[in-house]
């Protein structure tokens, strides 16, 4: 039976804002700053730097998203273009580490916006574990309420963004009291503030594997891919520099995570600032249910296609319109990554890091390999947009390599640990992937 067509334009848009905008803006300016030197103008510039990303590879992939809307995603372009067993590799890194790990560490700062910094990390994980289990169940049994629930919540979210950087532009008060300490001398070390700013652009490319339930995917996932990243790449010049203009980059060198605290409670008072705190939590939330709603339908995708061998994950629940057990498979997998979150932060063995920082660069690179396939069909003049075709393409591998600089100036022995784990995880996987296929033929 075919799924049924779930989603319009405007969700999917709301889809890619809500995925990417929430925890990482909030938690990851001082990061940014810090790293800037505290230098507003170079923080706005990593911050444009990193867009590219994200503004040009959408713009790269929507061209595949125009030819193709099959189940599996960006997945299936690395099967249809290059081997399935690619595909397959990097399938189940994204579904069971990738996206778990990120998952993981986005709804922990939720529960942490929720609780307070000051509260303990048990308390913050065991929260963090409830707000997963409660979204697997609203993602599953309730996929209705859980897309009302992502255009909510991307409504809302874009709410405390708007509310610093609108009043930015008309606020005179002098900044409040800190320590002098910037300009910081930082040389060529500002290319590492796009590692927490990766962060905080993270996950867009998990709404292609909802393709198929997208009304008219052709036009409306290609669209999406355009416009969605125009709005984040906005909010967040407005969000950094209105934080920067009212709390001066000395304070929330100062205060760190707690600057967007700061601010609303300097602008609106107690009251609305714990009204605004809220309007964050959602947003945090808004971010974990939309990466878990895209990410749950990736092993479902893969045992149909052949890819992995599980006919209980590749059979869909007709009520449901999605395999149960892959869907819980993928929740199961979050669970224990913010198991292992917790071990490695009770124990600080990723000093200023943390476990979703393990994926980031290797999952970026991998896109690469997606942006040659789009230059390759513009050399064959199957694409005829110079934009799309080689522009952006070529930009987006740029920003790809520039990222990978950044990370191994942040630590160079950390990063090139992450991408051996990450590495040897996809070789596991592709040796998973020829066994299956020997399997078959023998079979």
């Amino acid at each position: 039976m075919k799924k049924g067509k779930s989603y319009g334009l405007m969700t999917t848009i709301a889809m890619i804002v809500g995925v990417v905008i929430g925890s990482g803006i909030y938690f990851k300016v001082d990061d940014i700053l810090n790293y800037a030197g505290g230098n507003v103008g170079l923080g706005m510039l990593i911050i444009a730097l990193g867009s590219f990303a994200i503004v040009f590879g959408s713009l790269s992939i929507s061209e595949l998203a125009v030819r193709h809307s099959e189940a599996g995603g960006i997945f299936y372009y690395y099967a249809h273009y290059i081997h399935p067993g690619l595909a397959t590799a990097l399938g189940l890194f994204t579904s069971y580490v990738y996206m778990p790990t990120v998952i993981a560490v986005i709804t922990w700062v939720g529960a942490v916006f929720t609780l307070g910094g000051k509260s303990s990390l048990e308390a913050q994980t065991l929260l963090a574990a409830f707000y997963l289990i409660v979204l697997t169940f609203l993602n599953i049994y309730s996929k209705w309420l859980a897309g009302l629930f992502q255009s909510l919540s991307t409504i809302i979210k874009v709410v405390p963004l708007l509310a610093i950087a609108i009043v930015s532009f008309f606020w005179k008060a002098e900044f409040p009291e800190a320590p002098a300490v910037t300009p910081i001398p930082v040389g060529w070390g500002w290319l590492s503030g796009l590692m927490p700013l990766y962060f905080a652009y993270d996950g867009w490319t998990v709404v292609a594997s909802i393709a198929p339930e997208i009304k008219n995917p052709k036009k409306n996932l290609a669209r999406a891919f355009i416009f969605g990243p125009m709005v984040i790449l906005v909010l967040y010049l407005l969000f950094f520099y209105g934080l920067n203009q009212i709390l001066g980059p000395d304070y929330i060198l100062m205060v760190g995570n707690d600057a967007v605290v700061h601010a609303t409670e300097l602008i609106y008072g107690k009251f609305i600032s714990k009204v605004l705190l809220l309007a964050i939590i959602i947003a945090v939330l808004g971010v974990s249910n939309g990466m878990l709603l895209g990410t749950m339908r990736l092993p479902q995708a893969f045992a149909s296609l052949g890819w992995i061998d599980n006919p209980k994950f590749a059979k869909i629940d007709l009520k449901y319109q999605l395999s149960v057990p892959a869907s819980l498979s993928v929740s199961a997998v979050t669970l224990f990554w913010l198991g292992v979150h917790y071990l490695v932060s009770k124990w600080n063995l990723l000093p200023g890091s943390d476990i979703s920082e393990i994926t980031i660069v290797f999952n970026n690179l991998s896109y690469v390999f997606l942006y040659l396939i789009v230059f390759g069909l513009y050399r064959k003049g199957e694409v005829q947009n110079k934009l799309t075709g080689i522009i952006s393409p070529i930009l987006a591998i740029f920003a790809a390599f520039i990222l990978l600089l950044g990370g191994l100036l942040t630590n160079f022995k950390n990063v090139s640990l992450f991408l051996i784990f990450c590495l040897l995880f996809c070789l596991a996987a592709f040796a998973y992937y020829q066994k299956n296929l020997k399997r078959k033929r023998e079979g």
